[in-house]
């Protein structure tokens, strides 16, 4: 479900210290869209990866797949976390995926996709009430609990109402 803190999760991994000293330099954050040009994002992220620049190939070019499947120096290369946000189908997912010793990929989606493209999947649960409560509060009031003198009734009526949903609680 939109608005659940999926791209937000996924953008503070990126920020996370255990993550930074594995992944150093090498996380590469890609936003896909609902109707991306996939030729051209597979480009970006081929050159991101591998450091090379492919001038050669202009719109509609196809990129070669043995450059991308088979031509990766893996005693050189460093790992890569390559995070795929707001992917919104198999059909675009599949030419992004880069099957790469060494390159981890995080997709973030609304779609359980099947095993056959990924292989792990986390699904985001909503908040419990004290979750949502805090929350709440957090962005209402500026700290994690009612302030005194507020209708806590009111309170939980907003929570109730968003039912769990992060984005929904913090607008």
């Amino acid at each position: 479900m939109g608005g659940v803190g999926k791209t937000t999760l996924a953008k503070e991994i990126c920020k996370d210290d255990q993550v930074k000293s594995y992944f150093k330099d090498k996380i590469f954050f890609f936003t896909v869209s609902q109707s991306p040009n996939v030729e051209q994002l597979r480009k970006m992220i081929w050159e991101k990866i591998s450091g090379c620049n492919l001038h050669g190939y202009g719109h509609g070019e196809m990129l070669p797949q043995w450059n991308l499947q088979y031509q990766w120096n893996t005693k050189s290369a460093s790992p890569v976390l390559l995070i795929l946000d707001d992917v919104w189908s198999a059909s675009v997912l599949e030419p992004l995926i880069f099957k790469i010793p060494g390159c981890k990929i995080l997709v973030v989606s609304r779609i359980k996709f099947p095993p056959s493209i990924i292989d792990c999947i986390y699904d985001l649960e909503l908040l419990r009430e004290d979750e949502a409560m805090s929350l709440l509060c957090h962005f209402a009031f500026g700290h994690n609990s009612f302030p005194r003198g507020f209708s806590q009734k009111l309170v939980k009526e907003i929570v109730d109402e968003c039912e769990g949903l992060p984005l929904a609680l913090k607008v």
